[in-house]
């Protein structure tokens, strides 16, 4: 079933633009089939419960069933050191209520969903568990801004965050030797 402290991905279930356009950022070529479309995360905290940072409602506790509900696609993720799982479901429990972050720039507040899981999981000595890579905004073969964040970003009155260092969730799921294991959940 699930472990505490494991990471659920997920292809989310509405087609929505703000989704596709996640999904496209995380891609890189060739086209890996696991991960392609993957653009959601949340941490299964026990107990058939969830945390998750959603562009509605911020970070939010929610059913395992609920979750997974949302979801077209999971692959479930769980870490090679059980007591940095432990630690990321102790330190994302007080990350409850936060607002998500809507513009993905590393110093603001909030969190949008791997930002969470990246603030969560620390090793030992407080230091990143997961790297963090240069964001990506553009098209994966063209190099060229996708429209959608182009327009996304003029509504926000801000610089598009190309190249600032963040997370995604195909980015976290790259980083094969940091989990023990990787299964598709159906």
């Amino acid at each position: 079933m699930f472990d505490i402290g494991d990471l659920i991905f997920q292809s989310l279930k509405e087609e929505a633009p703000f989704n596709q356009a996640v999904s496209h950022s995380g891609q890189q070529t060739p086209t890996e089939s696991m991960i392609s479309g993957i653009n959601h995360v949340g941490i299964y905290i026990g107990q058939n419960v969830v945390i998750d940072s959603t562009p509605k409602e911020g970070v939010i506790e929610q059913t395992l069933h609920d979750f997974l509900a949302s979801g077209q696609r999971h692959i479930v993720a769980s870490v090679n050191e059980s007591i940095v799982a432990y630690r990321a479901v102790q330190r994302v429990k007080t990350c409850l209520g936060a607002q998500y972050n809507h513009s993905f720039y590393p110093n603001d507040p909030g969190f949008y969903c791997s930002e969470l899981v990246t603030y969560a999981f620390k090793t030992e000595h407080n230091e990143d568990y997961f790297e963090q890579y240069p964001m990506n905004f553009n098209h994966v073969t063209t190099k060229t801004l996708l429209p959608f964040w182009h327009h996304y970003y003029q509504s926000l009155q801000r610089a598009v965050p190309q190249g600032m260092m963040g997370s995604h969730p195909q980015q976290l799921l790259r980083q094969h030797h940091l989990f023990r294991s990787l299964r598709q959940w159906i």
